[in-house]
């Protein structure tokens, strides 16, 4: 009986521990390259079957997200979302405009938060896989532990931290990627991909697929971390499928040789390895989500999925809502599943609603711009936010559910851009041109106060000394400071002129 009456009293004492809840487990899975046209769910491409068949199916178990903006370009989309900053705080705009309006901030390492510190400090155990490319002062490979990263395996395009890691001068061959820019030689992420994992570069040969050992990386974090049940981040950021580079393992299946020659996407066959591409990397992003159900952690596990920006050789890099309108789907845990949404978000509330589900704090020394959807995705709340921005390269946009303005660029004499109803369009098709339309004034004047309350501090001409004294300005000066960029910069892509694009 006394036995009995202390394991009641023991059981009592234990109960707050035993009802606090559980840290989840989160995997964050990033496409590079692919805008949200590319995804079956959001039934753009009408008329043809789904390529996505798993990302399709992951996005009927959660919520789907209409509107999701991020940067139109790599680099800059990856600090934004790391960080919860728009590039006008995080000073990444495009891969070749980094710009700080305080010349000191360049020096400081703690100046922006990182989802990846944030949820280490809370207790989890965070990994990386895939592509890092963060130029607003993030360095993986030099600074894993200030990000809160226990374990990384990524592919970087620049051969010296290989040459630094191996002691040795590395001679560009036929394995090697072309740039997609300059043709000039870098390291490859598909097949003999160049892979750096925790210091060491891994040995690899032409059987070798890159995304596969990013995929198997990612698989065996979240098999060891459910095992030892503690909680986990995983951030796999794909290589795929950026350009219509390469034939995947199941084209090579199938008599394709494994090569990493550049095959424009325009043409018939880069087309074919561009959706090839696409598929094969919505069987890595099944290959993860069933890893999830075999372990039995599904509803302890948030799976969000998106892409970096819009697509190759369409709308990336552009000032226009196709350049900066990805997909972002959530499941699992309790998401509640609500389809497709109309609620608004963009990358620099992935920070804060990361926070908030591992049920921890940003320290608030931190700028951060986003907010937290954790409250939506629960089902708590049925609203977002109302306002989303980007700001690719010399250009801005701002969105609410009703009204587009983008193509604003002071630099190409357009600081007021053109503005659209969007008549509950998220593709394009419907949008009314109201840029001149009177009756819209008051809606164009409250669109701009938008911009003007996010102040972007780029220089608004070319002839700006900051352009040519900066090591970090000259390229982009280089590259933007051309009528045939002017206009390409704020064109709508080919594919999808649904809407009117006069200013």
């Amino acid at each position: 009986m006394k036995n009995f009456l202390s394991k009641i009293v023991l059981t009592l004492l234990l109960l707050p521990f035993t009802l606090a809840a559980k840290q989840p487990n989160i995997v964050f899975i990033l496409s590079d390259d692919a805008g949200f046209e590319e995804f079956g769910v959001y039934k753009v491409k009408k008329g043809i079957a789904s390529n996505t068949p798993n990302i399709d199916a992951l996005a009927e178990r959660g919520v789907v997200f209409k509107q999701a903006w991020t940067q139109a370009i790599c680099g800059p989309s990856r600090s934004m979302v790391l960080s919860g900053n728009y590039a006008v705080h995080n000073g990444a705009y495009d891969n070749k405009i980094y710009y700080l309006k305080n010349p000191e901030d360049y020096k400081r390492k703690d100046r922006l938060p990182s989802f990846t510190k944030v949820l280490k400090d809370a207790g989890y155990a965070v990994a990386v896989a895939g592509k890092w490319h963060n130029p607003a002062g993030f360095d993986i490979l030099t600074n894993s532990k200030d990000l809160g990263v226990d374990s990384y395996t990524v592919w970087n395009a620049d051969p010296k931290p290989f040459e630094e890691i191996l002691g040795k001068k590395l001679v560009p061959d036929s394995t090697w990627e072309a740039s997609a820019i300059t043709g000039a030689p870098k390291i490859s992420r598909y097949w003999k991909p160049g892979i750096i994992e925790n210091g060491k570069v891994l040995t690899t040969t032409m059987k070798d697929y890159g995304p596969d050992i990013f995929s198997d990386a990612i698989v065996d974090f979240i098999d060891e971390q459910a095992k030892a049940k503690k909680p986990f981040l995983a951030y796999y950021t794909m290589v795929l499928p950026h350009g219509a580079h390469t034939p995947t393992p199941d084209d090579v299946a199938k008599g394709a040789v494994a090569s990493n020659k550049t095959v424009p996407k325009g043409t018939e066959q880069g087309a074919k390895n561009f959706l090839s591409q696409m598929n094969y990397a919505d069987k890595l992003v099944g290959k993860i989500v069933n890893k999830i159900e075999q372990l039995g952690i599904t509803e302890d596990t948030y799976i969000v999925y998106a892409s970096d920006n819009g697509t190759t050789s369409s709308a990336k890099g552009k000032a226009v809502e196709y350049g900066v309108h990805v997909p972002f789907v959530v499941a699992g845990a309790d998401v509640k599943q609500r389809g497709m949404t109309d609620e608004l978000m963009d990358f620099t509330d992935v920070l804060p609603t990361f926070a908030e589900l591992a049920d921890t704090k940003i320290p608030g020394h931190f700028n951060v711009d986003g907010q937290s959807m954790a409250a939506f995705l629960k089902g708590k709340s049925d609203s977002t936010k109302d306002v989303i921005y980007s700001f690719p390269g010399p250009g801005s946009l701002v969105r609410t559910k009703d009204y587009l303005l983008e193509a604003v660029a002071p630099i190409y004499g357009q600081p007021e851009g053109r503005l659209y109803k969007t008549n509950g369009s998220y593709d394009g098709r419907g949008y009314e041109n109201i840029t001149h339309n009177i009756e819209y004034a008051n809606i164009k004047k409250k669109m701009l106060a938008h911009l003007v309350a996010m102040e972007n501090p780029l220089p608004t001409s070319f002839d700006d000394p900051i352009w040519v004294n900066s090591k970090k300005m000259i390229k982009g000066k280089k590259f933007f400071d051309n009528k045939k960029r002017a206009k390409k910069h704020l064109e709508l892509p080919k594919d999808y002129k649904f809407y009117d694009e006069s200013f």
